[in-house]
């Protein structure tokens, strides 16, 4: 039986193969949205085809439904056969390179006969690039950098694709009989933005059913390798898992282990050697004694070595251990702090759900606010809310909120406003003034020199209805590097403002880094956790911006989806009047 997964790559690369054929966008478009919208898990696409009833879903039309019966009956899809036979699939990987699409891959195929990633590079090294139509020598170096950034990610996948990998083998692992305990490890586990495999760590007498156990689960493609207490597999979705089956004393010390970070494990390994003491994925150990402290978790490791818990999302040799050993570690942010989210889309611009839609989700999930913000007039291409539409929006607003507050739902009326060339804010004063908040966010020009973007976001930090940055850089994970800006200077404008800074909790942003949450807190910023969801399955992506707000030190009074929407409303007034 196909997977949601295989369904999404195989449109996906239909979506690029028409393009290089020279579909028109409509055509070759329509697949890259039916991948945004199926890839909502909430839609179970098996119950659609079994009920001949996928048109019922909002944006899924009568010729991508076909396609998706026939990839769900037989695996596959006839016209894209067709079309992988007349391109090499190399021009398809091509495409993955920042800043190089179908259109850039099917001129170089055509008139430079390049086929795949190495003869590309050779094309921009000897000139050539350069010298055809439409290039020139500034993106024939573009490309070089793309690829070179293309290289660096290969082998990674997204933290939400290993979540999604790892989830299911955990929970099976763990009903396993013989398992006492089994959790993740690795950078999983330190909420890292990216893995390049998945790490699982088992207690169990019994390490030979347990790995027989692993090998077969569904899902597995390949066996790699087996030893005594470790296998090592395949997943069918490319990514590798390592399992390690340790006896239940040691669980927490191997847990520890390969949990990491590797840095993180030498500071710990410096500390038992100045107690006399030595640690490894097997136990903590007095000087000339062969038997370990007891450690029946973390916690207890970190006692034996004079340090309160380390949560492992700080485990990343960045001052925890300093702080840990001066009891100044921070009181993380956790799910049940969080009381509203904003940053969210509707069918207004680009997004599946309805207003309402957001409230039901609300109610069930114990959120008391929502913050819609759909895009503004500039972003086109994302169906951006013109004067009039966003005053129609206004008014349904506030018929939702009438049936929902008795409820204890509020929705708020907000907008992601484009950030124009000049650092002003998409719509006039007037309009921008009848929100109750306004995430400006850079959605074109990434091109701009380092200075110029520079000032361009601090103008926008600094207009008095801008209420919050979004996604400082426009990063997309494993794909598009960030534009050029100076995200310090930034930041101290943000806390100058009184901006607060988006951390974009969607996977493939995770804009603001983790690695300057910390600093951000430092001068004084307040951050926001905005999923950006464009359908309600976006919404569960809270978790991933959650993780990287707690690798970056955050507490609950960091973050502002801790505040009621009152007190969130308010702040956003005073900054206008100030």
């Amino acid at each position: 039986m196909p997977t949601r997964n295989q369904l999404l790559d195989a449109f996906r690369e239909m979506g690029v193969l028409l393009e290089l054929d020279g579909a028109n966008t409509f055509k070759s478009g329509a697949y890259s949205k039916a991948v945004r919208i199926l890839g909502d898990e909430s839609i179970d696409i098996g119950e659609h085809v079994q009920k001949h009833s996928l048109t019922s879903i909002n944006g899924i039309g009568k010729g991508i439904a076909e396609k998706i019966e026939e990839f769900w009956s037989k695996g596959s899809i006839g016209e894209l056969e067709e079309l992988r036979a007349k391109f090499p699939a190399g021009l398809v990987e091509m495409t993955a390179i920042p800043g190089f699409g179908a259109k850039k891959a099917r001129a170089v195929f055509q008139e430079l006969g390049v086929t795949n990633i190495e003869e590309l590079q050779r094309a921009a090294e000897d000139g050539r690039l350069a010298d055809l139509k439409g290039f020139g020598k500034k993106t024939a170096e573009k490309i070089l950098d793309g690829i070179a950034q293309h290289r660096r990610h290969q082998g990674r996948h997204r933290i939400d694709t290993a979540w999604q990998a790892a989830r299911p083998i955990l929970e099976a692992l763990r009903g396993h009989k013989a398992v006492q305990r089994a959790e993740t490890a690795g950078s999983l586990r330190r909420w890292r933005e990216s893995a390049k495999d998945i790490d699982f760590v088992c207690a169990t007498e019994n390490p030979k059913d347990v790995m027989e156990f692993f090998a077969a689960l569904e899902g597995v493609e390949a066996v790699i390798g087996r030893g005594d207490t470790k296998a090592s597999v395949r997943l069918a979705n490319g990514i590798n898992a390592d399992l390690r089956c340790v006896a239940p004393a040691q669980f927490a010390y191997a847990l520890a282990h390969f949990t990491g970070s590797k840095e993180h494990n030498v500071r710990l390994r410096q500390r038992a050697i100045e107690r006399g003491l030595k640690l490894n994925e097997y136990g903590l150990f007095p000087e000339g004694k062969d038997v370990p402290l007891e450690a029946k978790d973390e916690a207890a490791i970190h006692d034996h070595l004079g340090l309160p818990f380390i949560a492992p999302e700080l485990r990343e040799d960045m001052g925890e251990i300093e702080a840990a050993a001066d009891n100044a570690l921070p009181n993380l942010i956790v799910r049940e702090d969080i009381v509203g989210l904003m940053h969210m889309h509707t069918t207004y611009s680009d997004g599946q759900p309805a207003v309402e839609d957001y409230a039901a989700w609300a109610h069930r999930n114990g959120i008391a606010w929502m913050g819609i913000a759909d895009h503004s007039q500039s972003a086109v291409y994302a169906g951006g809310l013109k004067p009039e539409a966003v005053r129609a929006q206004w008014r349904e607003i506030d018929e939702v909120n009438k049936r929902w507050e008795k409820k204890g739902v509020r929705l708020l009326k907000g907008i992601e406003s484009d950030i124009l060339v000049d650092g002003s804010l998409d719509y006039d004063d007037e309009l921008l003034g009848g929100f109750e908040f306004v995430v400006a966010s850079v959605h074109s020009r990434f091109n701009l020199s380092e200075d110029e973007q520079t000032r361009r976001v601090i103008a926008a930090v600094e207009h008095p209805r801008t209420t919050i940055l979004g996604h400082m850089t426009g990063r997309l994970i494993l794909r598009r590097d960030g534009f050029a800006l100076r995200q310090k200077d930034v930041i101290k404008a943000c806390a100058a403002a009184g901006t607060v800074i988006e951390i974009n909790a969607n996977p493939h942003r995770l804009d603001l880094d983790w690695r300057l949450v910390h600093y951000a807190i430092d001068q004084g910023c307040l951050l926001s956790i905005g999923p950006d969801a464009h359908a309600i399955a976006g919404l569960d992506d809270v978790r991933y911006g959650l993780g990287a707000a707690r690798k970056g030190w955050a507490t609950k009074d960091d973050i502002v989806n801790c505040w009621s929407a009152d007190k969130f409303i308010a702040y956003a007034r005073d900054k206008k009047k100030r």
